[in-house]
């Protein structure tokens, strides 16, 4: 496509494609990108079509790849795993290669580029071309609706697919950036259009939560702090009806704490308290976390802490303990029926001083739980600076001994496998996590078997061992298949002889 070039590039094509099935087409120059795509995909002819710019570069087996991720799914879009060139590119959808992902959650509806491998008959069937009326987001728009007409979206994460080149002279128009009105315009066009393709859901506040943390929430940032005071009450102004018109109760709840407080001064048209709480965000939120009746809040400047509005806008109680307890095992030893285990463990942000810590055992067939209480050993040296703040963890450090001959009430641990995790409650606040991401650097992770003998009806020897799988820390206990042989895991087989006659099943 010869999109209206000054210079030599349409003899270029030409030459290129002199004895190639390549079709050359020249046209007046458009002014954006959408136009040509246009009449790219006018012309197009093959089972895919596949967007690229061109200050950017695909991988050597890129189109290979995706084409053979969409044959094996039956996928109408494949996204392409994007790699930023002087510029940042999303990152987290690509983690890893999806098979058919779900436009509901993550990040997908986060990437409306459009360097992606599209299905050709899908984007037929619903007459799919890219808005040439749209000064930006016309890519929002084609790929947004290519999601939502598609059954299958996969995601190629382990292959660098596209490279996303910036300009030697910044010369696209996003870079440059644009006022906020327009932004704004053309976003509630996305709202427009996600709305009437969708009913109301958890889909539908998914992809419209999406325009309300990029195209609105994210705007109030530096930049707004940077304008004078006039200038900020005008933009605030200006984003006042979109916020009340976009946010919903439920996109709200979604949100983060710094962006359910954004969105509320824009709602009410609150700019010095909006100020407020830009200023707080960037300094990383300054001010320690309140404990009141069994939740947690921020402590931003506005609302007041004592105020309703404080309770509704600052909890934070769900997303510290998504990330709690903090932990890690220091220690993991056996003392004949004994396995003992040490280290540290707190709840982010949540101060140490009522602090308890037990080590929970969950039998992997039954579900069947048992709890040992740890004891808590002082840990002065244990502080976490979050921002301006430092938390004291004085007392996350434990020790706890887990007796497999009276764990289970007195009596001896049944047979089996049983995960172990740790649980840690303060503050009225408790929070569970596993452990075989939490072994420390000296802890072996080998799992060797250890001979213990537990006393009950059988009174037999047993084989345990304990060690990582799949993100557990796992014990696994069973009846060993002799005497000899559970002596022999233990101390060897010499010994194990000299023992033989004392062993009576």
């Amino acid at each position: 496509m010869n999109d209206g070039s000054t210079d030599d590039s349409g003899a270029v094509l030409e030459a290129w494609a002199a004895g190639k099935p390549v079709k050359v087409i020249h046209q007046e120059a458009s002014g954006g990108p959408s136009r040509p795509r246009n009449v790219g995909l006018d012309h197009a002819t093959g089972t895919y079509v596949f967007f690229v710019d061109a200050d950017d570069a695909l991988g050597p087996e890129a189109l290979e790849r995706l084409v053979a991720l969409a044959e094996k799914n039956s996928s109408d879009v494949v996204l392409a795993k994007l790699i930023g060139v002087g510029r940042r590119v999303p990152r987290q959808v690509f983690a890893k290669t999806v098979d058919k992902a779900d436009l509901s959650k993550g990040d997908v509806y986060y990437t409306l580029m459009p360097f992606k491998l599209f299905r050709r008959s899908m984007l037929e069937e619903h007459g799919l071309r890219f808005p040439e009326h749209m000064r930006i987001s016309e890519d929002q728009h084609f790929v947004a609706r290519a999601y939502l007409h598609s059954e299958v979206i996969s995601i190629l994460g382990d292959y660098d697919c596209y490279y996303v080149v910036q300009r030697g002279d910044e010369g696209n128009i996003t870079a440059n950036g644009l006022d906020l009105e327009t932004v704004l315009e053309q976003a509630d066009e996305m709202v427009e259009l996600v709305t009437g393709m969708t009913e109301p859901g958890p889909l539908r506040d998914h992809l419209i939560g999406r325009h309300v943390r990029v195209e609105l929430v994210r705007r109030f940032d530096r930049r707004f702090l940077d304008e004078d005071a006039a200038t900020r009450r005008e933009l605030v102004k200006l984003a006042r009806p979109y916020a009340e018109k976009w946010i919903s109760p439920a996109i709200k709840d979604a949100m983060e704490v710094h962006e359910k407080l954004i969105s509320h001064c824009l709602r009410e048209g609150l700019t010095d308290e909006l100020t407020s709480v830009v200023e707080w965000q960037l300094a990383g939120r300054p001010g320690k976390a309140i404990v009141r009746d069994g939740r947690l809040y921020a402590s931003p400047p506005f609302p007041a802490p004592d105020s309703p509005l404080h309770t509704e806008l600052c909890d934070i109680t769900s997303e510290v303990l998504a990330v709690s307890p903090r932990r890690r095992v220091d220690r993991l030893a056996w003392h004949g029926t004994v396995l003992e285990l040490a280290g540290y463990a707190y709840l982010d942000q949540i101060d140490t001083d009522d602090l308890s810590t037990e080590i929970v055992l969950r039998h992997a067939r039954s579900g069947k739980e048992v709890a040992v209480t740890a004891e808590q050993v002082p840990s002065p040296h244990l502080a976490v600076a979050r921002g301006k703040e430092t938390y004291d963890y004085g007392r996350a450090c434990f020790r706890a001994q887990v007796d497999l001959a009276t764990a289970d009430g007195g009596k001896p641990l049944p047979k089996g496998d049983w995960h172990l995790s740790l649980r840690c409650t303060a503050h009225g606040l408790t929070a569970r996590g596993a452990l075989g991401t939490a072994l420390g650097g000296k802890v072996s992770r080998r799992g060797d078997e250890h001979a213990l003998s537990l006393s009950g009806a059988e009174k037999r020897l047993h084989t345990a061992r304990v060690g990582p799988r799949d993100g557990e820390l796992v014990l696994r206990l069973k009846p060993a298949p002799s005497a000899v042989s559970a002596y022999a895991i233990s101390f060897g087989w010499k010994a194990a002889r000299a023992v033989r006659a004392r062993i009576n099943w």
